[in-house]
């Protein structure tokens, strides 16, 4: 495949009742070993192509076609985390509160509306009677695939949990486009191992140098000095504040950055308590925009991060 600095490191399968990524900013599954297995596997930028299960729950039109891909990010959060109150509703009502629970968060969406079946896409990796492994183990594509599959035409979507996307995204693209210039991810096919180790980890509090309100769609009310907010753990901070600023030109005024964050904590699993508890009490001084998002008063939220246990001394992570 050629340029292929600037192509998608991986692109596995997996199979969905619906694509509903605006809803639900997560790839979850039922057993959280299943979930682990996955982030032994993966990178951050990975892709997922999302197709149409073969079940009385996919809308007929939609069984064995390709619906999207997903961007996700290597770390583990359950699905409370990243769903809107609409898509817990749907669990509930369906009987389903316990399913796909063990996630992991996707970043970036990309829709396909014109009908295509999966065969056409990945007919050396999808076999339909293997259809229910498929589901459990998400295989990669081969190369000659992902070349099929970054030549799909698709259109960039907002995902619950993550800053909207540009007003000027929302047209159709080959989605090798999606990734040119500035979202490349490096790597190579072939064969890879992993090892994915749980370690020291850091709760971090970022806030938007910028106009929060435009990213949000919205119109600024005038003397409005809010900010928008973002909670999150990552085992490197400026990596982290890195990744969420890839998308911006080098040349934009407007960027993330990460005024403060805690000292380690001994795992993601503690650090990662320590954020909802975050939540938990943000809800009451911060009006909540879903997911890691926040928008209120920086003052406020920085008094909120550190009565949060663990997080003692911290400091700036600098730009």
């Amino acid at each position: 495949m050629s340029d292929l600095l600037t192509m998608p490191r991986s692109i596995r399968l997996r199979s969905f009742y619906a694509f509903k990524p605006e809803e639900e900013g997560y790839l979850g599954w039922s057993e959280a070993t299943a979930r682990d297995r996955m982030l032994e596997l993966i990178e951050d930028g990975d892709l997922f192509l999302i197709y149409g299960a073969a079940s009385g729950e996919t809308s007929k039109g939609e069984r064995h076609r390709v619906l999207g891909f997903l961007q996700v990010e290597r770390r583990a959060i359950r699905d409370v985390d990243k769903s809107s109150s609409t898509s817990l509703g749907w669990k509930r009502d369906s009987g389903w509160p316990d399913r796909w629970s063990h996630a992991i968060p996707v970043v970036r969406a990309w829709r396909v509306d014109e009908p295509m079946l999966l065969e056409t896409v990945a007919p050396i990796t999808y076999r339909p009677e293997a259809g229910q492994a498929i589901a459990v183990w998400s295989p990669e594509l081969t190369p000659s695939e992902i070349d099929l599959a970054l030549k799909i035409k698709v259109k960039e979507v907002n995902v619950f949990g993550e800053p909207p996307i540009a007003a000027t995204t929302g047209t159709r693209i080959p989605l090798s486009e999606a990734f040119r210039p500035s979202r490349a991810f490096p790597g190579s096919f072939g064969e890879r191992t992993s090892v994915y180790e749980d370690g020291p980890a850091r709760l971090y509090l970022g806030r938007f140098e910028g106009d929060g309100f435009a990213m949000m769609g919205l119109s600024k009310p005038q003397f409005d000095k809010s900010t928008l907010i973002k909670i999150g753990v990552s085992n490197d901070v400026q990596r982290r504040m890195k990744e969420l600023n890839c998308g911006f030109p080098p040349s934009a005024k407007a960027c993330w950055k990460i005024d403060l964050r805690s000292e380690p904590y001994d795992g993601k699993a503690a650090a990662e308590a320590a954020e909802q508890t975050f939540k938990n009490v943000a809800e009451k001084r911060l009006q909540s925009l879903g997911g890691e998002f926040f928008r209120g008063d920086w003052t406020v939220a920085m008094s909120l991060f550190a009565s949060i246990p663990g997080v003692s001394r911290f400091g700036g992570a600098g730009r």
